[in-house]
Formats: structure tokens, sequence, C-alpha cells
């Protein structure tokens, strides 16, 4: 259930907590006092954006915090999945709405927006006046029907959109098979052109590579000689100059003087070893030169190869390895264009094979379909007569089409009559505004028994109700508050009287600044809210009398 919900700086407010109760919990207050920025809130947490506009005017940043505590295996679930950890029960959720950024944190871990909404969806199902909508969209309707089916049906109905996708991808792979003979031996022509062309290059991983590097000295050799050849002149002992002649010279002066003074000897094996590492540099760069000797024929041959490769690259991929991938899918199409018919055959088996899976679940969900749809419509229709439809008639029709889908072959209608003598039509025809709201609250207190969703939150769900259909509506919500925690924003004293908890919503202002505050009403202040809702703001014996009745008959009638 949510427990708590913290709200600063957004809007109109500048910061409000409240703390819910486990049963039904109401939310009173006059037109505009800031209603809807609460169910903002909420909207906020199962994952609607929300504008930097809707930051107070002077703060820096709007922060929602809700706090839950659940037993539903299903969040829970979700989030471990997460690495997010639960203690308890205690989940905190909060989102910080800032001018640059937003920040979203499960128990101080953040996520992102999307996983913020599909794990608040498994806690809180929010249901407003733009939400009755779905109500008329038969893709809609069906989903709703599946939500009623039992677990078996609804695995199979998943499993129906394995096998549905399976079909699509071999139906596709038959356009393969639609070819003429000329087409055909055309195909085949291309493909062994192509495969033939690759393995004749009789190319190796890596080989490119190496070429290329070989390539680069080869052309780069002549250069390369002659720095060699520059570089073994002036070092060796040729020249009068040299660095070796030099070096020779040096030696021999300090051997001439050594035997003045003897700390001259170290200096001596010093050159001594400076020569032998000069003559090992100068025998090495020299065995490299004489491997630097330019052979035109190589060169040319090493080009022709690279030039073959790069070719190849131009056409079927960007590496050696691709253009070998590519060259094996050449010879398993062309195996199958040789085994033309046989792999036809084959083909074709396995998509009858495959299609005939399908249309058996199909057709296995379509009775589960139509045997949950009898089911829920009665219930529903059950329901709706709670709800001072008198006499209704309320049938889900289930029709089997030719069109395979991923969710099966069924189109799923509404279908309601609210007066006697009239044809049975789809809801989008017949229903109101007000008989739109009532039918979401029949469904929504029906399917609650088979949901796990623990909070239900309805926003201004009695518009175009009055008198007892009032009442009806306000005994549903509270049979709806037995097994959930129910939040609900009314204009309805009815609804109002029939609260666990009751919380008033007003709006005050100081000249410059308007603020929307919350606040949970004592027993005698829920009572003046009752009678203020009856009979306007000034209160009467009267209206208050009537208050008291109305919430004497509203404790009467619960059923907790």
């Amino acid at each position: 259930m949510l427990q708590s919900l913290h709200v600063t700086n957004l809007a109109l407010i500048d910061e409000v907590e409240i703390n819910f109760g486990e049963k039904l919990n109401i939310l009173t207050g006059e037109t505009g006092t800031g209603k809807s920025i609460l169910i903002g809130s909420i909207e906020g947490i199962l994952g609607k954006k929300i504008s930097k506009d809707m930051i107070r005017p002077g703060a820096n940043q709007a922060v929602i915090e809700l706090l839950f505590s659940t037993e539903n295996q299903n969040a829970l679930d979700y989030l471990k999945e997460q690495d997010i950890l639960v203690e308890d029960g205690q989940v905190i959720i909060k989102r910080v709405i800032d001018e640059k950024k937003n920040v979203n944190r499960i128990n101080d871990v953040t996520v992102t927006l999307n996983t913020m909404r599909e794990f608040t969806t498994r806690l809180i199902d929010l249901h407003g006046q733009h939400q009755h909508q779905t109500l008329l969209n038969e893709k809609k309707q069906l989903d709703i029907l599946d939500h009623f089916l039992p677990e078996k049906a609804k695995k199979d109905v998943e499993q129906l959109s394995v096998i549905f996708h399976e079909y699509k991808k071999i139906e596709e792979k038959q356009k393969e098979f639609l070819l003429d003979e000329q087409e055909r031996l055309r195909e085949i022509s291309f493909l062994e052109h192509e495969a033939e062309e690759i393995e004749t290059a009789g190319l190796s991983l890596g080989e490119d590579e190496e070429l290329e590097e070989v390539y680069q000295k080869m052309l780069h050799g002549k250069d390369i000689i002659e720095v060699c050849a520059d570089i073994y002149k002036s070092t060796g002992y040729e020249e009068e100059h040299s660095v070796g002649t030099l070096l020779g010279e040096s030696m021999r002066k300090l051997q001439n003087i050594s035997n003045l003074d003897t700390d001259l000897n170290p200096f001596y094996e010093q050159l001594l070893e400076i020569e032998d590492l000069f003559q090992g540099f100068h025998q090495e760069l020299s065995e490299y030169m004489d491997r630097m000797n330019f052979d035109e024929e190589v060169y040319h041959e090493t080009e022709e190869r690279l030039n073959t490769i790069n070719r190849l690259k131009a056409k079927y991929g960007n590496t050696i390895q691709e253009i070998l991938q590519y060259e094996n899918e050449c010879k398993d199409k062309l195996n199958s264009l040789r085994n033309y018919e046989e792999e036809k055959i084959k083909h074709e088996e396995l998509f009858l094979k495959t299609k005939e899976q399908y249309m058996k679940l199909a057709r296995k969900v379509t009775k589960a379909r139509k045997e949950s749809a009898k089911l829920l419509g009665d219930n529903i229709k059950n329901a709706l007569i709670d709800l001072n439809f008198i006499q209704v008639e309320f049938v889900i029709d289930v029709i089997e089409r030719e069109e395979m889908l991923s969710n099966g072959l069924n189109q799923v209608s509404f279908l309601i009559s609210t007066n006697p003598g009239l044809p049975l039509r789809p809801i989008k025809d017949v229903a109101s505004g007000g008989e739109l709201s009532r039918i979401m609250l029949a469904m929504k207190s029906v399917l609650a028994d088979v949901d796990q969703v623990e909070t239900l939150v309805f926003d201004e769900i009695d518009v175009g109700i009055s008198g007892e259909t009032a009442n009806k509506v306000a005994k549903r919500m509270a049979v709806l508050a037995r097994g959930h925690q129910v939040i609900a924003i009314t204009h309805l004293p009815q609804i109002a009287a029939m609260a666990d908890d009751h919380f008033g919503i007003e709006k005050t202002s100081d000249g410059k600044q308007t603020t929307t505050s919350i606040s949970l009403l004592s027993s005698e202040d829920s009572l003046n809210e009752v009678a203020r809702m009856i009979g306007g703001d000034d209160l009467t014996k009267t209206s208050i009398q009537s208050a008291k009745e109305m919430k004497s008959l509203a404790m009467e009638s619960k059923l907790y």
C-alpha cells in the first residue's frame, strides 16, 4: 500500500505530506484548489513526464516522494532483477525535477524513467477521466479480457505470440521459393561466380595486414637504403671525418699518453667498449642494407595481391573475415538453390506445420477467451446493477477472424444495452461520460479480484452522476476498499461520507503567492466538509444533519 506522499515545490504546492490509510482514502476540496496537482504527482511517479515549468516559482527543483509498504511478489521480484535491495517490503520512490535534469530513484538507486514506470505500475493503478477512452478501443478490450484469463490460458497467449513470430519468419523465407526456373538458374550462376572468385583468391586471415607492412617497406625501400648508406658512411672508417675514423684516432692518442698517468686507463677502457658497440652497430646496419635489396618482381607481386584483396573488400566485405563469411553464405544459398525442389518441399512442410501449431493453439485460446468472456461479462453486469444500471445487459463478444495476429484470431467487443428493448451495441456508441465512469468502476471492482495491484487511485470518477447512483458508486468504492487501498478525489458528498480517512485540500494566498495544502480531517471537520458539499459554504443545521445521516448510512453499509 501507499503509506505516504511527500511533495515539495510543485506548482501551487510549497510542501505537503499525506499519510494514507489502508482502506478508503477520500480527498475533497473546492474547484481550483490543486487536486489535479496531487494526481499529477502520482502520475509523475508512474512515469509521466513532468515539465520543468511545474517547478514552483522561486525554487530550484521540485521533489515527489512516495513510500510504499508492499507484499506484492511481482513488484519485489522486479526490483530484485534490477539489483535494488528491499527491507521489510519498504520501498521509497523519488523523482527530482530540476531545471537542468530530472533524477529518478528507487531505494536510493538511480533508475531510468522507464524502469520507474515498469515498477510502479505493479503497485498502483491510477484511473482518471481520460482513461475512459481505453474502454472504447477494441484492442484494449481484448487486453482487459486477457487480463481476466486463467494463468494457463495467459501462458497460451504468450506462446501464441512466439509461434506467430516464428511463422512470420518462415513466411518471409517462402519468398525465396517463388523464383521461376530462369531466375533460379541466373541466381545460381551469379552466386557461383561470386563464391568462385573468393575461393580462387585463397584468402587467409591477417594476410592483408602482413602484405601491407611488406608493401610499405618496399614502397619506401629506396629512400630507406639511401639514408642507411649515408649513415653507414658517416659512421664508418673510410672517411677522414667519419665517426669511426675519429674514434680510432682518439683511442690512439689516449693510448700514447696513458703511460704518463695511470688515471687515464679507465677512459681508454671506455673507448674500447664504445668501439665494440660501434662496430656491432655498423655490422648490423650493413646486414640490414643487404636484406633491403629491392626486388622489383616481388614488389609488383605484393602490389597485385593487395589490389586483389582490396577489390574483394569493395565487393564483399570490409575485412577478410567478412569476405570469407560472405563466401559461406553464397555456398549455403547455392546449396538451397541446387536442391531447390527438396528444400521447397521441406520448407513448405515446416510452414504448414507451424501454421497448424498456431491455429490449434489460437482456437484453444479462443475457447478460453469465450469462457472467460461469459464469466467476466456476467460479473461486470452484476457490478453494473449494483451501480444503478437497473435493467442493463452487458456482453463481451468474442469472434474469430481469418487474419492471424500475434495475440490470436480474435476480435473482442464490449457490448451494452442500458434500457429494455434496446439492442446490444458497442460501448462507444451508447455510453455517456457518466455511464463510462460507472462501467469502468464496475470493471475495476471485478478485475481487482485477480489483480495484484494493491493501490487503486480514482480521479473524479464520479463526474456526471448524482442521487441514488452516487450512493451506489460510493458503496462500490467501499467494496473495492475491502481488498485494496483506494484513494479517490471526489465532488460527491455520498462518496466523501464513505471515507475511512478524509483529506481536505485548500488553497490560500498571502497576496504574493498562492499555496495548496492538504490535511487529514478530524471527524468534526469531515462532517462539516460533507455538509459543505451538500449545501454549500454556509453551513446550516439542515446540511449538518443531512451529513450526519449520510455518514451514518455509509458506515452501516460497509462490510469491513
